[in-house]
C-alpha cells in the first residue's frame, strides 16, 4: 500500500509539473452535496497533504447549507467542540480547473483522526455500496443528467434584490430548440470545452423547457467517478456562469410556473470481465433477469428513499406539480412518464434510468441509494411486475405507490424503514433525519411572499 501511495504521489508531482500547477483545491462533499475544503500551494501539498491528508473541523457534518449550526446532532455539537477529522486526497482524481490559471482540484475521502472511514461521509457510503456490488460479482457504472437555470446577474446582485425578479438568460423556453440553444452557446460552449479539458466528457447540452433552462449529459463511468464528475460539473457550471456575469442554479424549482430541474441518473452493472449484466440477447426489448430484479429493488424502495432522492423542502415543489417529474414507483420501457425507465439493449447500453432525483440532490447518495436498492432487489429475487403503459402521472396508488409528498413525510418513511437501516448505518440514518428535521424547522420560521400576498390584506 505504501508503494502504491508513493507511486500516486509521483504521478501527482508529474501532473503538477507538466501542467505548471501552483494551486491545489482539495475537498470533500458534505451531506447536502456541497463541495468543501481548502486551497494549498503545490509544494506543501506534495510534501505533506498528498501523503498525510489535512485536518478540518467535523463541523462539515454539523451545519446546514447556510452554515447555520444544526441543533440536536449526536455526532458533533457545541459540547464536543467540533474537533478535527481528516481529508485524505484521492490522488488519481486530480484534474485541472482549466478556467482558472495554474489550478487543479483533488477529491478527498473523509477519515477520523485515527484514519478510520466515516460512516456519515457520502463518498464513503458510495464506496461501501460499490464494495457490496463487487462482492456480488458486479461492477456498477453510472451517468448523470442535470438540468439547471441560467440567470442574468451575479450572485451578489441577485442577493441584493432578495432573489426577486429573476431574469433568465434566455426568456423563451423551447425544449430542443437549436435557435434558443444557440442564444446561450457563448456560455454552454465554454462549459463543454472546459469540462473536456478537465477530462470530463460531455455527451450533450440541450435547450430545456424553462426560460433560461438547460440540460447537460455526462458520459458514464464507474460509480464513484460518476459522482465525482457530477459534483465537478456542477462546480464548473456555477463558476463559469459567474465569470460571465451570470448565475447558475440547480435548485429543484426556482419558479412556481417554470419547469423543475431534474437530476436523472442512469445505472448499469457488468461482470468483472466486462459482460453487461442488464443486456438481454434473447429479448433485446427487455432487460435481463438480473436487470429486472435490480429495477424491482429500486422500485420497491423508492418511497422509503424519497428523503435521498428529494432532500429539500423545495424538491417537492417539483414533484407535486407533474411536468416531467417522477411522482410514484412506476416503471416502464422507454417511458418518460415513469419513475424508472428501463432502457433495454443486447449490449452495454442496457440500463435503468432513475428519474426521481432533482438537480438539487447529492450525487454520491443518489448513486449509492440506487445501487443498494437494486442489489437488494437482486438478493431477494424481487419482481418488478408489468411495465406501466401510458401516462404514469395518472397511475392510481394501487398501480404505483406514491412517493413522499413532503420532506416531513419523507423523513418519517426514511426513519421508520427497517430496510433503510439495514442498507445504511444507524448513525447515518439518525444523523440524516436530524438534518432534515432542522431544515423543516428553519423553513417553518420564515414568512414567504406567497403568505404575505395571500393573508396580509384579507385576513
Amino acid at each position: 500500500m505504501a508503494n502504491d501511495k508513493d507511486a500516486e504521489i509521483a504521478d501527482a508531482k508529474a501532473f503538477v509539473e507538466a501542467n505548471n500547477v501552483d494551486t491545489l483545491r482539495v475537498g470533500a462533499v458534505d451531506i447536502d452535496g456541497v463541495w468543501r475544503g481548502k486551497q494549498f500551494g503545490t509544494e506543501y501539498f506534495l510534501n505533506a497533504v498528498a501523503k498525510n491528508g489535512t485536518n478540518i473541523s467535523n463541523v462539515l457534518f454539523g451545519w446546514d447549507v447556510a452554515d447555520e449550526v444544526v441543533e440536536g446532532l449526536a455526532y458533533t455539537n457545541w459540547d464536543t467542540g467540533y474537533p478535527d477529522i481528516k481529508l485524505v486526497p484521492d490522488l488519481p482524481t486530480m484534474k485541472l480547473i482549466p478556467w482558472e490559471a495554474r489550478t487543479a482540484a483533488v477529491f478527498c475521502d473523509m477519515r477520523s483522526i485515527d484514519g478510520d472511514p466515516l460512516n456519515l461521509s457520502p463518498r464513503d457510503i458510495l464506496r461501501s455500496a460499490v464494495d457490496k456490488a463487487n462482492g456480488m460479482g458486479f461492477v456498477p457504472k453510472a451517468a448523470y443528467e442535470f438540468e439547471f437555470y441560467l440567470f442574468n446577474g451575479t450572485i451578489a446582485e441577485l442577493a441584493e434584490n432578495q432573489w426577486r425578479d429573476l431574469k433568465p438568460l434566455r426568456k423563451s423556453g423551447y425544449c430542443y430548440s437549436m435557435l434558443h440553444h444557440a442564444g446561450s452557446e457563448d456560455i454552454l460552449g465554454q462549459i463543454r470545452n472546459q469540462l473536456r479539458s478537465a477530462g470530463i466528457e460531455v455527451e450533450a447540452t440541450i435547450s430545456e423547457h424553462g426560460p433560461g433552462q438547460h440540460e447537460i449529459n455526462l458520459k458514464y463511468s464507474d460509480a464513484i467517478s460518476a459522482a465525482d464528475n457530477a459534483i465537478f460539473a456542477k462546480y464548473a457550471i456555477k463558476d463559469i456562469a459567474s465569470k460571465n456575469g451570470c448565475t447558475a442554479t440547480f435548485m429543484a424549482k426556482p419558479n412556481a410556473v417554470w419547469a423543475g430541474s431534474s437530476g436523472h441518473m442512469h445505472m448499469s452493472l457488468s461482470a468483472f470481465d466486462g459482460k453487461p449484466a442488464f443486456a438481454n440477447s434473447n429479448d433485446p426489448k427487455m432487460l435481463s433477469e438480473i436487470g429486472m430484479s435490480f429495477l424491482a429493488g429500486m422500485k420497491e424502495l423508492s418511497r422509503e428513499m424519497s428523503a435521498i432522492y428529494l432532500p429539500n423542502v423545495n424538491s417537492y415543489k417539483r414533484t407535486n406539480g407533474g411536468s416531467w417529474a417522477a411522482a410514484n414507483s412506476s416503471w416502464g420501457v422507454d417511458n418518460r412518464t415513469t419513475s424508472f425507465r428501463a432502457i433495454p439493449s443486447s449490449g452495454p447500453a442496457a440500463r435503468v434510468e432513475n428519474r426521481i432525483p432533482g438537480a438539487d440532490t447529492n450525487p454520491y447518495l443518489v448513486i449509492a441509494t440506487s445501487l443498494l436498492s437494486g442489489l437488494y432487489g437482486i438478493e431477494n429475487g424481487l419482481k418488478a411486475g408489468e411495465p406501466f403503459k401510458g401516462n404514469a402521472y395518472q397511475a392510481t396508488a394501487a398501480q404505483a405507490r406514491p412517493l413522499a409528498g413532503s420532506l416531513e413525510e419523507a423523513m418519517g418513511l426514511f426513519q421508520q424503514s427497517k430496510v433503510v437501516r439495514e442498507l445504511f448505518s444507524e448513525d447515518f440514518v439518525n444523523h440524516y433525519v436530524q438534518m432534515k428535521k432542522w431544515e423543516l424547522r428553519r423553513t417553518n420560521t420564515h414568512i414567504t411572499d406567497w403568505e404575505l400576498g395571500r393573508y396580509l390584506d384579507i385576513i
